[in-house]
């Protein structure tokens, strides 16, 4: 959770503290009309960035809090239509940004244009420790230095110079979709490379990435002699105390 508890940390995370944050030069928000009649062949949501600003599609409050804010699905709550309404947004940087700093746009948009208010609090929820399995971890220590790196090979996920709470991190995200926090006991403080077999090949792992779900990640850990032990703890959640259905004119 590192990455993420510092994207909390940076100023101006709440809606409190947004009165100075840079902000999109320009940015439009509209319902999106495919996304809302639902049904069958409804489309996906798709988020894309680059340097000159973010486009958003069919993308609900509740998806566009959880990129703003770096956090997962099961850590926000709020009004039932956050999740259910869908917009598309286009916004334009006034100059190149990162991706920090195009989160920290995004925060300032929804607070102004959704009126949204939240806040964090910790609650007490169901939580999964990466632990070394019976027979211990099966890692090498990384080859070389620098960033780490995850990459698709066929039917397997390649993992560069990762730390083990690096790792507990990625396992709610696709494509094993825990819906709970991972927090990283094993105990191992380098970086390791290792590989996942997660499919036979590369169209059954494109399945798997769209199908998964997060009972496969049990079976998969014990390639690399690690598991998964459930217990309660303190997990940091984004609370809507309030915001508005209809967003303000573009």
């Amino acid at each position: 959770m590192l990455k993420r508890w510092h994207g909390w940390m940076i100023a101006g995370l709440l809606t409190t503290g947004l009165a100075g944050a840079q902000t999109f030069e320009v940015a439009s928000i509209k319902p999106d009309a495919a996304g809302n009649a639902g049904g069958e062949g409804s489309p996906r949501e798709s988020v894309s960035y680059n340097p000159g600003g973010l486009t958003m599609r069919n993308v609900t409050l509740k998806s566009c809090i959880r990129w703003a804010y770096g956090v997962e699905d099961y850590q926000v709550s709020g009004p039932a239509w956050i999740a259910s309404e869908r917009f598309d947004i286009d916004a334009k940087a006034a100059a190149p940004s990162t991706e920090e700093q195009l989160r920290l746009m995004l925060r300032a948009l929804l607070a102004s244009r959704f009126q949204l208010r939240l806040h964090r609090e910790t609650k007490e929820m169901a939580v999964y420790d990466l632990v070394a399995g019976k027979s211990g971890p099966k890692l090498t220590p990384a080859a070389g230095e620098g960033a780490s790196r995850m990459r698709p090979t066929g039917g397997e996920l390649i993992y560069s110079r990762y730390s083990m709470p690096e790792f507990a991190e990625t396992l709610t995200g696709i494509p094993f979709r825990l819906d709970r926090t991972v927090v990283d006991k094993t105990g191992l403080t380098g970086t390791y490379d290792f590989r996942l077999k997660i499919a036979a090949d590369a169209a059954a792992m494109k399945s798997g990435f769209e199908h998964a779900e997060g009972p496969l990640v049990f079976d998969i850990l014990q390639q690399i002699g690690l598991r998964l032990e459930p217990r309660k703890g303190a997990v940091e959640v984004l609370t809507v105390d309030g915001a508005e259905k209809n967003p303000t004119a573009n």
